[in-house]
């Protein structure tokens, strides 16, 4: 597939999944309002850091691998499926042995539930998305997801209107959770189909697992500090602050996943030019990535002072009456969306570098700042001081990502920020570069 086929292909495809994500949010938080809503996505990062850990981020070592033609794909489709069954069973039993303590009125089986089919789903979603893209494929696990996200969505806004006393929320909530199961169940069989998988089911030998989990480690202390980054303040806005009223997480969660949607352009584009253009040559480097840091923190800016503008009223309206509280967060928080967009780039340039240890040492600066303003702020000032602190430790990640590329490239730091008149016949000029080779 020709480079500029890749950038819109990935652009368009898994931002329609994306688009049906963020309409299935605002249908979820409608209708479980902020207190639901907030408990059900606090419960959902429970089991988000349950599947990084479990899955040792194997799903890294399946993209390199089978970029590279290392290991053969029925050989890691085999293992995606065989990880996935011993991870649920293994949680599986230490949750019916050992969680005695179910929340919002939620017995302990149906709470078993949700843990299992939201890991089981997502590990294979995760997995086979990661195989898929491997190979370059957006269309069908994009299209997969899409799909089944509308019919979800299409369900609860039919309940919504027809149910206004919320009678059959437990039913819809295992419905939600169901659909996570169906998504990797579905993406399991379409790559076992169109790759003939099927006809020779296969684990990868020692020696491959050896080269899996070695690449794997590495990836996997990267994304626990990343997630970590990006969702240690739910638990102190949950467990620490004393100053926080009902529905005050689901709040803040909401703020928290609007900054994460400025992520997705990012870390497309990061994704498919630095494999390509990081090729160690300097000008390059110097030209390529920081016109590329400067056109989306323009349109940034842009999109986030139009929402800073009509955020008081827009963020009720599409959320629901419950989530009046998001607007002075969201205020607090855009520094930090704007630091997240260029420390993106930054960092898959670092990785197509190699130079991992510079992600690391920045992600520990700004989790060590977030830790330390969340313990301090957030029990008397709620959650407008944990947008403030997720900001200020963005900013200190970002910075050290600056000053260590400032440090090998001599640049001026404002060459990621200020616009220059070329800028868009540099980006052009970069978008077609290799389809001329």
């Amino acid at each position: 597939m020709k480079f500029k086929q890749v950038i819109f292909s990935g652009i368009f495809w898994r931002g329609l999944y994306f688009a049906t994500v963020l309409l299935l949010n605002i249908i979820v938080s409608r209708y479980f309002h902020a207190k639901g809503s907030g408990w059900i996505y606090y419960i959902t990062n429970y089991f988000s850091l349950i599947i990084l850990l479990a899955s040792f981020s194997l799903e890294s070592g399946m993209t390199y691998y089978s970029s590279k033609n290392s290991i053969a794909v029925n050989k890691l489709a085999g293992l995606s499926v065989f990880w996935t069954v011993a991870v649920t069973g293994l949680t599986a039993l230490l949750l019916y042995l050992f969680y005695q303590h179910p929340e919002e009125g939620y017995s302990k089986n149906q709470f078993i539930f949700f843990a299992l089919t939201y890991i089981s789903g997502l590990l294979l979603t995760s997995f086979f998305c990661a195989l898929f893209y491997a190979q370059q494929h957006y269309v069908l696990p994009n299209t997969l997801l899409a799909i089944t996200n509308m019919l979800l969505a299409i369900t609860l806004l039919i309940a919504a209107y027809g149910d206004k006393a919320r009678q059959g929320s437990h039913f819809l909530l295992r419905l939600y959770f169901l659909n996570f199961l169906l998504q990797g169940l579905l993406l399991a069989a379409a790559y076992t189909i169109r790759n003939k998988v099927y006809r020779q089911w296969a684990l990868p030998a020692m020696a491959d697992l050896k080269l899996l989990f070695r690449y794997s480690l590495f990836a996997l202390f990267n994304n626990l500090l990343f997630f970590l980054l990006y969702r240690v303040d739910y638990w102190f806005v949950k467990n620490t602050c004393k100053s926080c009223m009902e529905g005050d997480l689901g709040n803040y969660i909401q703020v928290s996943k609007i900054g994460q949607l400025f992520l997705l352009l990012p870390v497309i584009i990061a994704s498919a030019i630095f494999p390509l253009t990081a090729s160690g040559l300097r000008n390059e480097v110097n030209n390529g990535l920081p016109v590329l840091a400067r056109a989306i923190f323009v349109f940034y800016i842009a999109v986030l002072s139009l929402l800073a503008i009509t955020g008081s009223w827009l963020f009720p309206w599409v959320y629901g009456e419950t989530f009046l509280h998001m607007y002075h967060p969201f205020l607090w928080l855009i520094p930090g969306i704007l630091s997240l967009s260029t420390i993106a780039l930054l960092t898959a340039y670092n990785s197509g570098k190699n130079k991992l240890d510079v992600n690391m040492k920045g992600s520990v600066i700004g989790l060590l700042v977030i830790v330390a303003g969340d313990w301090c702020l957030i029990p008397q000032y709620g959650i407008a001081a944990a947008a403030m602190v997720s900001s200020a430790g963005y900013i200190s990640y970002l910075a050290y990502l600056l000053y260590a590329y400032k440090k090998e490239y001599k640049i001026t730091v404002g060459r990621f920020f200020i616009p220059v008149k070329a800028d868009w016949q540099r980006l052009q000029q970069l978008f077609s570069l290799h389809e001329k080779n």
